[in-house]
């Protein structure tokens, strides 16, 4: 039996799906697994023992796709990416069964225009992923990154890291409005470096480069900035390395989730309902919590270039104290005193 499993972006939305392999390996036991990703997130699945082969969405493309994977003749199509180039292909793919991922957008939108939430959204992205092939958990499981044979630093790399405790900080994202203020992730890092007795490692994309040197300009401790040169294997391996993980709403977020690092996300504009909150040795630092919720949250669906009501209390709120008791307790998880 042969499955596809769709799922092209992003970083986060890809790791999330990998508690679904296992079980899509338990309902059809010997079928043989593809995931479609873009050419980015293949690393996500090396060393992955629930995946057969990973497929390039760019080496075919939209209606390249359509024919390949009538072509293929799949047996069940799982979409998790649930847009309508996915539609497409599910909906005219061939004679496979489809399992498709709702992902509740009305529900979500409401949420954002009226601040009402909806027992829809009670569950978080990764139970929804596994209702889709029909497994219903109370607790989800955390999603998975595998060593690989191949997985080796540059030299450099390992001489930024060192052998001791690292104190790994993921200063942006996708969107301006995610991003706790650097000043406070500088201060943070550097009361936690004295603490751990290790240095400072900077993460993320080229895209959070500027976020990056922002932070450093303040830092005591000694840092060095990772940000927009490595690889997205490079990275993986890298954060695997921390002994804990400051971070925003974003891809690294669910990386660190993903290896079992302790890890503290900051989150502003978006909120639990939406389904992203991290998993794992994890804690949420966030501006209130039901009632206390600050009245303008969430105040997007992904985040937005700049505050709409111009104060950004969401995140100006969040003080360095709230950080690192939320990494006290991550910390004291571990045996991390």
């Amino acid at each position: 039996m042969n499955v596809l499993v769709i799922r092209l972006s992003s970083l986060g939305d890809v790791l999330l799906t990998t508690p679904v392999l296992p079980e899509v390996r338990r309902k059809w036991p010997g079928c043989r697994v593809t995931v479609l990703v873009k050419k980015a997130y293949v690393s996500v699945f090396e060393g992955n023992p629930d995946v057969d082969e990973v497929a390039v969405f760019e080496d075919r493309g939209l209606w390249g796709w359509f024919r390949e994977i009538r072509r293929r003749s799949f047996h069940q199509v799982i979409d998790l990416h649930g847009t309508f180039r996915s539609f497409v292909w599910t909906s005219f793919g061939g004679r496979a069964d489809v399992a498709r991922y709702d992902k509740d957008i009305g529900a979500r939108r409401k949420l954002v225009w009226s601040k009402r939430s909806s027992p829809a959204l009670a569950k978080n992205v990764v139970q929804r992923y596994l209702e889709t092939v029909g497994v219903s958990v109370d607790v989800p499981p955390t999603p998975r990154l595998y060593p690989s044979p191949s997985d080796r630093l540059p030299s450099w790399m390992d001489r930024c890291l060192g052998k001791g405790p690292v104190v790994g900080v993921a200063p942006g994202a996708r969107h301006a409005t995610k991003c706790w203020i650097p000043e406070r992730f500088a201060e943070a890092a550097d009361r936690l470096a004295a603490r751990l007795g290790g240095p400072v490692v900077l993460f993320g994309s080229p895209s959070d480069v500027p976020a990056a040197e922002q932070v450093m300009r303040t830092l005591a401790a000694p840092c060095v900035s990772l940000a927009g040169k490595t690889t997205l294997r490079e990275l993986l391996i890298l954060i695997r390395r921390c002994s804990i993980f400051l971070t925003n709403d974003s891809g690294p977020m669910h990386v660190a989730s993903a290896w079992g690092v302790p890890t503290v996300a900051v989150f502003g504009p978006t909120v639990r309902e939406f389904g992203f909150f991290p998993s794992g040795r994890s804690v949420v630092v966030q501006n209130g919590e039901g009632p206390d919720r600050l009245y303008c949250r969430p105040c997007h669906l992904h985040g937005s270039p700049s505050c709409p009501e111009r104060h950004f209390r969401c995140m100006s709120e969040i003080d360095v104290d709230q950080v690192l008791a939320a990494a006290d307790t991550v910390l004291k998880a571990e045996g991390v005193r």
